[in-house]
């Protein structure tokens, strides 16, 4: 589920059938997480996550920064994201930037930061090496 790959760059084979790793509602984890996988947080994250797949569900809040190839958010991210493919639902409140190759912002979604788009050139080795600011306030 969590693994401590020190080569977090290389490539992952993805099974998009496959279940996902479920962190409960009653969880909270601090520190960094890297995953090759799927994720659906329900819980509270507070710290880095390096993960091919984050779903933010409704309860779900991460206090932190978030590299990722996909996220969805449906709950709270206080904190930037570096994402290929974001998707903001109806019930997403993002309080900081947003790096993005492509978005999907549904009605109803709250977002306090900058989003910008990357383009086509840039990987996701490119993301995991820039350097972010978060803002607090």
């Amino acid at each position: 589920m969590f693994s401590k790959n020190k080569d977090a760059q290389s490539p992952a084979v993805i099974n998009k059938n496959s279940t996902p790793s479920i962190i409960g509602g009653d969880v909270v984890i601090q520190g960094n997480v890297t995953s090759q996988g799927l994720v659906q947080l329900d819980g509270k994250f507070e710290g880095e996550i390096r993960i091919h797949s984050l779903t933010v569900g409704e309860q779900g809040w991460v206090d932190g920064l978030i590299y990722a190839q996909e996220v969805v958010i449906k709950g709270k991210v206080t904190g930037a994201i570096n994402a290929i493919e974001v998707t903001l639902e109806k019930t997403a409140d993002v309080s900081g930037d947003i790096t993005h190759h492509s978005i999907s912002i549904s009605s109803g979604a709250k977002v306090n930061g900058s989003i910008t788009q990357i383009n086509e050139e840039q990987k996701v080795a490119d993301l995991n090496s820039k350097k972010v600011s978060v803002k607090s306030g």
